[in-house]
């Protein structure tokens, strides 16, 4: 074997790989694959190793779009399973570990540099360092991941945030444009694509109607992310990713929902957090790269 591991970001319709090292992505290892290519992630897996690492790897990480249970896995948007135990099999013994891939993006959160995140609100101090934050996925889906970093460990809690009820000041600004909200019961519901698209067809289909669109879907998430803060207490940053997010916070609508985010809350919290929007598609990879495996 060669020590290497292999990093794996697995989703709905793509699949990336990459080779790390001593918990370093290498960047001219990545390769991207469309999934619908493949008969399942094996496929992919070995005609990645087959030109890549030939001799073989050590272990094997694997982000999940979807859900998790200790040693098995499967998408959620595609009919792909996964085992640890029959994938060590196939790779002649090598170790296999599988998580979210919220949570390999919440093991990347504390390695990713300035060029790797969009700024939505810049921390009053010196950013990094030990603390919490919080992911936030809004794409096909929406889930969370909160981050713990301390002591030079990075460990993620497991969470369904997605199927939490819409919180009741989201609900009611949702009433106050659309008149019943009862088509969002949960945060899901409201907070994917799925949701964004249902929103947005309550809005004429022009310019006009575009941009008022944006503004209230920001001031949507805004709350959201209040409530957000005050549950999880990010102080280290929320993290944005997905296309529904980085679609929103990269519109004019951006400053919405910075100005909303940024109001005091009733009660004298003195709490506040930055907000990033993560850029890097590479991001769940080096997450895989970086993680502590328990052996």
């Amino acid at each position: 074997m060669t020590g290497l591991r292999l990093a794996a970001d697995v989703g709905g319709t793509n699949t990336r790989l990459g080779l790390a090292r001593d918990g370093v992505l290498l960047a001219d290892t990545v390769q991207s694959f469309r999934n619908e290519a493949f008969s399942g992630f094996t496929a992919v897996l070995d005609q990645y190793l087959q030109k890549a690492a030939p001799g073989g790897v050590a272990e094997v990480v694997i982000a999940v779009a979807g859900p998790v249970t200790g040693a098995t896995a499967r998408l959620t948007n595609r009919d792909w399973h996964f085992d640890a135990a029959a994938l060590s099999r196939h790779l002649t013994g090598a170790g296999v570990f599988l998580l979210n891939d919220l949570a390999a993006l919440g093991q990347a959160c504390p390695h990713l540099g300035a060029e790797c995140l969009d700024t939505v609100i810049a921390p009053a101090g010196e950013a990094g360092g030990d603390g919490q934050r919080l992911v936030v996925g809004i794409g096909t889906g929406f889930n969370l991941s909160p981050v713990l970093h301390a002591g030079g460990r990075v460990q993620c809690l497991n969470v369904e945030y997605g199927h939490v009820s819409l919180p009741l000041d989201v609900a009611e600004h949702l009433r106050s444009r659309t008149g019943d909200a009862g088509a969002f019961r949960t945060v899901e519901h409201l907070f994917s694509g799925r949701g964004h698209a249902a929103v947005r067809a309550q809005f004429p289909e022009d310019t006009a109607g575009t941009q008022a669109f944006q503004t209230f879907y920001a001031e949507l998430l805004a709350l959201l992310a209040r409530n957000l803060m005050l549950a999880f207490l990010p102080a280290q940053g929320i993290y944005f990713a997905g296309a529904v997010a980085r679609s929103l916070l990269a519109s004019p609508a951006r400053q919405v929902f910075a100005e909303a985010f940024r109001q005091p809350f009733a009660l004298d919290t003195g709490i506040e957090a930055p907000v990033y929007v993560i850029l890097d598609d590479a991001a769940a990879l080096k997450g895989c790269a970086a993680v502590t495996v328990n052996r």
